[in-house]
């Protein structure tokens, strides 16, 4: 096996051998059969990510922003989402953690935001208009089936 196709996955595996075959090291049966489950696993753990990529619905949200950070938790979490700033204030919108967010934007009155991350790894909104603002945003969310 080559490490540079396989990355993390032929040191897992690696190390899984030399913990297990230390005192059989010579038994090629049981080394075999460890390669093959955590291969087995690895199949397994790529196949729920692919399926987590197939939107199972679009959920609209339209919340009333004003400068208090408003917090929205998601569920299930969304692959992507379209924020479309209505003729209110600008916003800031902060995704996953306000401290130290996965994105962060400033939206404009009028703009709208998109954002695609791939996989549904979107699961909390901060929102917050500019201070003494109120807005009204319209929110699109792909769902993701979570894994």
């Amino acid at each position: 096996m080559d490490k540079e196709i396989i990355g993390p996955i032929s040191t897992e595996v690696t190390e899984q051998v030399r913990k297990i075959a230390g005192e059989d090291a010579d038994d090629l049966a049981v080394m075999q059969y460890l390669m093959q489950a955590s291969a087995t696993a690895q199949l397994i753990r790529m196949r729920k990510l692919e399926e987590s990529m197939v939107p199972i619905g679009i959920k609209p949200l339209k919340p009333t922003v004003t400068d208090t950070i408003m917090k929205l938790p998601i569920y299930p979490p969304w692959i992507s989402l379209s924020l479309i700033n209505g003729s209110g204030a600008a916003l800031t919108l902060w995704v996953n953690d306000e401290q130290d967010p996965l994105e962060e934007a400033m939206i404009a009155a009028s703009e709208t935001y998109s954002l695609d991350m791939k996989y549904p790894v979107i699961h909390t909104l901060y929102l917050k208009a500019e201070s003494g603002g109120t807005t009204i945003p319209r929110i699109y969310g792909k769902e993701g089936k979570p894994s």
